[in-house]
């Protein structure tokens, strides 16, 4: 590892950013989109998040954000952390590499949608989690100069039960996300209670349906407090 996690340390070495892969635990931050806070890597590019609890991978833009503490290489949007399918905790295990996207996975991420990869071999996270820094226990004076704020633990998203409606006045829905991989859009749509609708090459998850505005707009609330501050309330047909 180029970068390792220096005790007392709150900026990390000048690292030439293709040659860095950083490994190491990354908190949550508040936002819409899927992005990381990083310690030391420019806002407006873009990396490969790998998730070494669950083995998943995504893509994710850079975004400039509080200065971190110590014992942390990054944060995490909430709906990059629910990408990953990574649990609500203070800190998870991460590795985090610089990546130039294509064009089309660039247009994705800045939509606020997911890029996601194939899933990381089991060999290779053994490796990677061989590679984790041991954690720094920090102290009062880190603990004050930390400004990122606590980890919240979101209310469940229940979605209403669904009323049957006449035809003519259609159903309401809320667009969750955009994602380009398929099986991916699935479980997240389990995950909210709704619907995959495909329009091109990408996956709409949409929550619902749902009998009027109002029970739309209150489970939009719901899944914005979750981390997915693009969702939106998506009027019948």
């Amino acid at each position: 590892m180029i970068v390792a996690l220096a005790a007392g340390a709150q900026d990390a070495p000048p690292v030439h950013e293709a040659r860095l892969d950083d490994i190491g635990r990354a908190g949550r931050t508040d936002g819409s989109g899927v992005f990381v806070v990083h310690r030391s890597l420019a806002p407006d590019s873009f990396v490969e998040v790998t998730a070494l609890d669950t083995g998943r991978i995504i893509l994710a833009a850079v975004k400039a954000g509080a200065p971190l503490p110590p014992d942390r290489v990054a944060d995490l949007s909430g709906a990059a952390a629910a990408a990953l399918g990574l649990p609500e905790v203070a800190l998870v295990a991460v590795r985090i590499r610089p990546v130039t996207p294509t064009p089309q996975d660039q247009t994705v991420l800045r939509a606020g949608g997911v890029v996601a990869r194939l899933d990381a071999p089991q060999p290779l996270l053994v490796a990677l989690r061989r590679r984790l820094p041991t954690p720094v226990r920090p102290s009062r004076e880190m603990l004050r100069a930390s400004v990122s704020p606590p980890a919240r633990t979101p209310k469940p998203f229940r979605p209403a039960a669904p009323v049957a409606v006449a035809p003519a006045t259609g159903q309401w829905f809320v667009q969750v996300a955009a994602l380009s991989d398929g099986p991916r859009a699935e479980q997240l749509a389990n995950s909210v209670g709704g619907v995959v609708r495909r329009t091109g090459t990408l996956y709409r998850v949409q929550a619902g349906p749902f009998a009027t505005r109002a029970a739309a707009d209150t489970a939009r609330a719901s899944l914005v407090r979750r981390g997915f501050g693009d969702a939106r309330t998506i009027a019948p047909n």
